[in-house]
């Protein structure tokens, strides 16, 4: 069975710096490939990024070239690239994946209708998202929309209890010098209000009074623009507390950052699809303390991975269950363990992939039986 996977373009796949769509479709094709053949399509050098219909039209002369059709096409997140590959390979059944509701609702429902018109199966990354799009859009068969939880590569975010994760944390906590008493508090995601920073921000101020050695460490962005609202209410947030903000980092680096934290931190305070940095923080052995809201269940399991907060609009909320780990490193510890086992029971790439390719034999079966 022949797969060609088609990212938006907009971005690399990995090592070049890209979003998590591309690390996604990255690992899923490298995955399917032990045991499918894969025409792996992402922007090139040669494709524009900012023409998506150019690059739409590249990917498909291409896959024209080869001696036979491919048995599925897998898009990531393009819906507009529907009806045109629908037009090209009219015989080849279609899945879309569809990482978040944020692009599906910036469409029209008329163009929606006539795209989800062309679509075999629509794969979404968690059941939250699943019921959120049939309450939005009741013209989309229920029958039609699968979920498949994304995978997490193991091997890149080391348990910090073991060799490899022991020794990233010690050399991260070295190199920023934090002494051994220090907890470090961590947050990764997009610097903006969605994320929860300026909440985390004043939990943390409950925490700090609590736990003196405590810093928290936030990666996604910094407060650098004087003029945005934003950035300032973060700067004095932040005044008098032991804050580093570290910006932008790689993907390659996160691994070293979650094995030298103590606590992950994930406040969201509007609707998350599904919330991967748990994931990783999970795979690290990093307790979680996550809003308890949307997709974010089901990257964190209660009790067992972490902890979930009821009431996620609520400082204090968030404050007491990380000063609860922060004063109970046994009780941190055996979370972060039993994370890591949980992870790698039912997150693995392995896992995802398998779960793809039944859907894929289901879809082709389906068709044939049209």
């Amino acid at each position: 069975m022949t797969i060609c996977c088609i990212a938006p373009g907009t971005f690399p796949f990995p090592p070049a710096p890209c979003t998590s769509v591309e690390i996604y479709l990255w690992h899923l094709a490298r995955e399917l490939s032990r045991t499918e053949p894969i025409l792996l399509y992402g922007k090139t050098d040669a494709v524009s990024a900012s023409d998506p219909l150019s690059y739409l039209r590249h990917v498909l002369r291409d896959v024209k070239k080869h001696p036979a059709e491919p048995s599925i096409i897998h898009i990531e997140n393009r819906i507009p690239f529907l009806p045109k590959i629908k037009k090209t390979f009219p015989r080849v059944p279609l899945v879309l994946n569809l990482h978040s509701n944020v692009l599906i609702q910036e469409l029209p429902k008329l163009i929606l209708r006539k795209a989800f018109h062309h679509l075999d199966a629509l794969v979404v990354n968690s059941r939250f998202l699943q019921g959120d799009l049939l309450v939005r859009y009741p013209f989309l068969p229920e029958e039609k929309v699968h979920v498949i939880h994304p995978g997490i590569d193991l091997a890149q975010f080391p348990s910090r209890f073991r060799a490899t994760g022991a020794a990233l944390r010690a050399e991260v906590r070295a190199k920023h010098q934090i002494t051994p008493e220090q907890q470090i508090v961590l947050t990764a995601g997009r610097f903006t209000p969605r994320k929860g920073i300026a909440e985390l921000l004043d939990a943390f101020r409950i925490v700090h009074a609590a736990h003196p050695h405590s810093v928290l460490w936030i990666i996604g962005g910094s407060p650098r623009n004087a003029e945005h609202p934003f950035h300032n209410l973060i700067r004095e947030k932040a005044a008098e507390l032991p804050v580093h903000f570290f910006g932008f980092l790689p993907q390659s680096e996160l691994p070293n950052y979650y094995a030298a934290a103590d606590v992950f931190v994930c406040p969201s305070q509007l609707p998350e699809a599904f919330g991967l940095v748990n994931l990783e923080a999970s795979a690290a052995a990093l307790p979680v303390v996550a809003s308890g809201r949307w997709g974010l269940t089901e990257s964190v399991a209660q009790d067992v991975s972490g902890r979930l907060v009821e009431e996620f609009t609520n400082p204090a909320a968030f404050a007491v269950e990380i000063n609860r780990l922060l004063a109970d490193p046994d009780r941190a510890a055996q979370l972060g363990r039993s994370g890591r086992n949980w992870v790698e029971r039912h997150f693995s790439w392995e896992i995802t992939a398998r779960q793809f390719l039944a859907l894929y034999e289901r879809t082709k079966k389906g068709r044939l039986l049209n």
